[in-house]
């Protein structure tokens, strides 16, 4: 049977496939990218977008990885019955502000490729979701800390 335990374990063991897949990326991003440019755009008319596509790709990889390292965190201090903590706060402010330097990377793309803006305005509103996630744990985590020091 299903449950919350499965659940955040299948995360975790989702979130460390996603480390291989960036892992993977990084390596196999050169030729993506060259055969994206080669196949998709130059035939089309367009001017190379390699250079900018592979730097942005690049860009990203920090704060992607960071992201995962908090998500990670948070993940095993909810394994061990600990939700709602301040630690917990400190994570989900830390992947927001990753999801914001995305999209703030991938504004240089965007003046190259305008459908780039989409990926802009879904970082910016995953980031902005977490924000309101996070204020919602700290106030849970308010509350829970006044609930211990009531007799």
């Amino acid at each position: 049977m299903w449950n919350k335990d499965k659940s955040v374990i299948l995360s975790s063991c989702i979130i460390k496939a996603v480390y291989l897949i960036i892992l993977a990326c990084c390596v196999a991003a050169p030729f993506i990218v060259r055969f994206y440019d080669d196949y998709v755009i130059l035939p089309s008319g367009g001017r190379s977008l390699f250079l900018p596509l592979l730097i942005t790709l690049y860009c990203i990889v920090p704060p992607a990885v960071y992201a995962l390292i908090n998500l990670d965190l948070l993940l095993w201090n909810i394994r061990k019955g600990k939700p709602f903590i301040q630690n917990n706060v400190r994570y989900l402010r830390r992947i927001s502000y990753c999801c914001f330097a995305v999209s703030v990377i991938f504004i240089y793309f965007s003046f190259h490729r305008p459908v780039g803006f989409v990926i802009v305005f879904a970082a910016a509103f995953f980031g902005l979701i977490l924000r309101v996630v996070k204020n919602c744990f700290e106030q849970a985590v308010a509350i829970r800390e006044e609930n211990d020091f009531t007799v």
